[in-house]
């Protein structure tokens, strides 16, 4: 760092803002949300109330010198807050009738454009193509245009939560004003001068390095941007913003997705049970260039990059049901809508041809579905996932897949699976949330329903988990005559929330039966659409060979319905169950 073409100037907010600064379009956008900026803010008045004549430093900006203005390359958040701070204090001033010509001259000063005419020019220029003109109308004092990118909501937002602060801090715009004369002449920060742009990068990647101010995914972006002639940083960052919009879109933490695309797709078995953390990353990547080559071809690593994002996108929220992708649909149905992990066996099946690949969405599935049942602590099925993406990144066709399977997938579940049946035999809404067990139910009835239809393959279970189909309870929640069932007091709230005394039932017929015995709700069960819920009574005869009595062959009728029929039908549940999410 003792490079002559560096230098390191120290600056209050008022000597800093005399210079012009330009965030590039490779950078990223404005991401601080209200948390940051609130908390940026408490900060200057923890500063501010403590002692308003001692220097409060505010680190470090990174930037590289490019002809009379200076293209940040780290401190951009910082810097765009402080920037939006002033033009607050701005118009507050404005309103109060106080003089704003030093305020101006830190946020824009005049200059001549190329046809030589006279123009103010921002000391901050935005010029990712996401800020759109928010800056200048901000400044303007201009309302909040009605259709903003992220970026440009972020920015307006910082505006509002900065006019918020001042206001119900400094009522009085006496007491303003020497707040402003604190922020201006005491707040200080380091500004490291470069002139050119791989130092700049370099210094940036040595002050983040252990992930202070920035995540691992900033910190891959400077290092692949390390790596390529400026010239070309438009086009990765096209690239890079293709990565980042896409998991935007899906409301998914970009970090998440580098992990996953680390452990499916690169060897981590050097770390902790082959699982890298969050913290792990950087310098995983850092120590791993020759597994990623992102020196030697970073445009090719990019480009793996956005092939593995579009297909955790296309696994996360599958827009249709064709090639096994109503399991994936399953998955937050059974697991929950935060449950991701199966996305890294995803990524790492990315090789497989197309039929293999179904296949494998149907296994996942079923090791999630006994993952579930068999209550698989969370970091054990992520160190098995771990272990499982070593082999699945080199499968290629379905034989291959099957030989996996049968040699580690299923020794695996075998293991999960030992006390399988007596788990599933007290499994109920007194032992597992709500949407699984609908979910179960719901897979069960649509099963049922399939091979009364002569079907074999899976159907989607949006008909069984909509609003509008409900959990009903056989033997009723309000129970006068519990002896009836053949349950005492203690044994009732067990036996009425088994899977067994539940069964699916659309809510139109549900709102007429009320608390009504087993006897009375039976021609009501009838008139579901739903085969095992109409068939609780009795089962449909049709001919010797025909589809339904295929499917009456695994199913029970009760006349009677009490805590004997309930342990019944709760192991017929266990039976299709079986065969449902049977792995081979």
């Amino acid at each position: 760092m003792a490079d002559t073409h560096i230098k390191y100037n120290d600056h209050s907010i008022i000597s800093a803002f005399k210079d012009h600064y330009i965030v590039p379009d490779y950078q990223r956008e404005y991401v601080w949300q209200d948390e940051q900026v609130e908390q940026l803010l408490a900060d200057l008045l923890d500063a501010y109330q403590e002692d308003n004549r001692k220097p409060y430093f505010l680190g470090t900006i990174v930037t590289c010198d490019s002809g009379g203005q200076f293209e940040l390359i780290d401190g951009q958040q910082r810097l765009t807050t402080f920037f939006i701070l002033l033009c607050a204090i701005k118009q507050i001033y404005m309103a109060q009738g106080q003089q704003t010509s030093v305020l101006e001259n830190l946020i824009y000063s005049a200059t001549m454009n190329n046809d030589g005419d006279v123009i103010n020019l921002y000391h901050l220029q935005l010029q990712y193509e996401d800020a759109g003109n928010c800056l200048e109308l901000i400044e303007k004092g201009k309302e909040k245009p009605a259709h903003l990118t992220l970026s440009g909501e972020r920015l307006f937002n910082a505006f509002q939560t900065a006019q918020k602060f001042l206001g119900e801090q400094f009522p009085e715009i006496a007491d303003l004003k020497k707040f402003v004369v604190f922020l201006l002449n005491k707040t200080s920060f380091v500004r490291i001068e470069t002139y050119d742009i791989t130092d700049a990068l370099k210094i940036f990647e040595t002050i983040n390095q252990r992930g202070k101010g920035l995540d691992p995914m900033d910190l891959l972006k400077n290092m692949v941007f390390r790596q390529v002639e400026r010239s070309k940083f438009k086009e990765l960052n096209m690239n890079w913003k293709y990565i980042t919009r896409a998991l935007e879109k899906i409301d998914e933490k970009p970090l998440r997705f580098l992990r996953y695309f680390i452990m499916a797709n690169y060897d981590t078995s050097k770390e902790k049970d082959g699982v890298l953390r969050e913290d792990q990353i950087y310098s995983w990547l850092t120590c791993n260039n020759d597994q990623c080559r992102y020196r030697e071809a970073p445009f090719a690593f990019v480009q793996k990059m956005m092939e593995q994002v579009d297909l955790y996108v296309k696994c996360r929220m599958p827009d249709d049901l064709s090639q096994g992708n109503v399991h994936l649909k399953n998955i937050p149905l059974l697991a929950g809508k935060s449950y991701k992990l199966h996305l890294m066996l995803m990524l790492a099946a990315s090789n497989m041809q197309e039929e293999a690949f179904a296949q494998w969405k149907a296994v996942v599935e079923s090791v999630i579905y006994y993952g579930v049942i068999n209550r698989v602590a969370t970091n054990v099925t992520e160190r098995t996932f771990a272990q499982w993406c070593r082999s699945l990144r080199h499968i290629v066709t379905p034989q291959q897949l099957d030989e996996f399977v049968q040699e580690t997938v299923l020794p695996e579940v075998r293991d999960w699976k030992q006390d399988n049946h007596s788990n599933f035999l007290r499994l109920g809404l007194n032992s597992m949330q709500q949407y699984r067990i609908k979910f179960i139910l719901g897979k069960i009835t649509a099963y049922v329903d399939g091979l009364r239809l002569g079907k074999t393959t899976a159907e989607d279970l949006t008909v069984y988990t909509q609003t509008a189909v409900e959990i009903e309870h056989i033997m009723p929640q309000t129970c006068e005559n519990k002896e009836a069932y053949g349950v005492d007091e203690e044994e009732f709230p067990i036996y009425l929330h088994r899977l067994g005394n539940l069964t699916l039932l659309e809510n139109s017929i549900n709102k007429s039966i009320h608390n009504d015995l087993y006897e009375s709700k039976a021609a009501s069960y009838k008139q579901s659409k739903f085969y095992i819920t109409s068939s609780l009574p009795g089962l449909v005869d049709q001919g010797q060979d025909t589809a339904i009595n295929r499917t009456n062959r695994l199913l029970r009728a009760w006349p009677q319905w009490n805590k004997q029929a309930i342990e019944e039908r709760q192991e017929m549940l266990y039976q299709l169950s079986e065969m449902i999410w049977n792995i081979g």
